[in-house]
């Protein structure tokens, strides 16, 4: 069973992950768009553009003005996320001591990581109950949500504690976990670190980038693709002044077929 979640089945989660975000993507860029969707006023440039969907990535300014209590807790869901992510990938590689490339000792350099760590993990964890409560106890939300919304929220709340529970109750060998991390990106794997807790939550992370693709998750990604609609170029419609010489000419086009006639 070990092999199995620790040797095969990592890889047939990121090929699956891989895999259907790009189908999902190429799906949705297939659809045809019988009229363009771009609100005004719209950026003019392409690097007005890239700032406008990078404004609303991070700020989630539509949102907002939509509900500003929902926007918070969404905000600090994303945040807190993306501060995780980042930390599981530099800290592992540099095992805590990514600070020392600032200035800081190794010890300190380790307290920040930790301190860090725990602020992430702390938001993302409230953000996840706030959002589970909102679906359980306001009607409107209740009525809209389906069993596939409480799986997701429930699924990234048992990653978060086990992820906390690795931080804060047991502490898991660092050193051995990079080594096992790399020989799967290496394609030589070598047996998973026997740790309850880190084969618990290793486990969960690959049924999440598993599932991820078919679920409502993805909208990560389908936003990108949406908000770049919203802010592409403008159509340009012609002018009064193009609009009658176009139809000069028409006339004279008729005029002149009918004296050949």
């Amino acid at each position: 069973m070990l092999f199995f979640i620790g040797q095969v089945f990592p890889y047939i989660a990121v090929a699956v992950f891989l895999l259907g975000l790009v189908w999902r993507v190429r799906s949705w860029l297939k659809v045809p768009v019988p009229f363009q969707i771009t609100l005004f006023p719209a950026p003019h440039s392409l690097t007005g553009r890239v700032t406008a969907v990078g404004k609303e990535m991070l700020l989630f300014s539509s949102l907002r003005r939509g509900d500003d209590g929902l926007w918070f807790w969404a905000w600090l869901m994303h945040i807190t996320l993306a501060m995780i992510i980042a930390g599981h990938i530099v800290g592992i590689y540099y095992l805590t001591h990514q600070f020392t490339l600032i200035g800081l000792t190794e010890a300190a350099s380790s307290q920040v990581s930790a301190f860090l760590g725990a602020v992430a993990g702390v938001g993302f964890f409230m953000a996840l109950i706030v959002l589970l409560y909102r679906r359980m106890a306001i009607p409107e939300v209740k009525r809209l949500s389906d069993p596939a919304d409480y799986f997701e929220l429930c699924l990234l709340l048992t990653i978060v504690i086990t992820g906390m529970h690795m931080r804060t109750v047991s502490e898991v060998n660092l050193p051995v976990i990079r080594e096992y991390l790399g020989s799967l990106m290496m394609l030589r794997p070598v047996p998973i670190p026997q740790e309850w807790i880190f084969v618990s939550h290793f486990f969960l992370v690959n049924v999440l980038m598993l599932y991820f693709p078919f679920s409502k998750l993805i909208h990560m990604a389908g936003f990108i693709v949406n908000r770049a609609m919203l802010v592409e170029a403008a159509p340009s419609y012609p002018t009064g002044e193009e609009h009658s010489h176009g139809g000069i000419s028409r006339d004279a086009r008729v005029s002149k077929g009918g004296a050949q006639l």
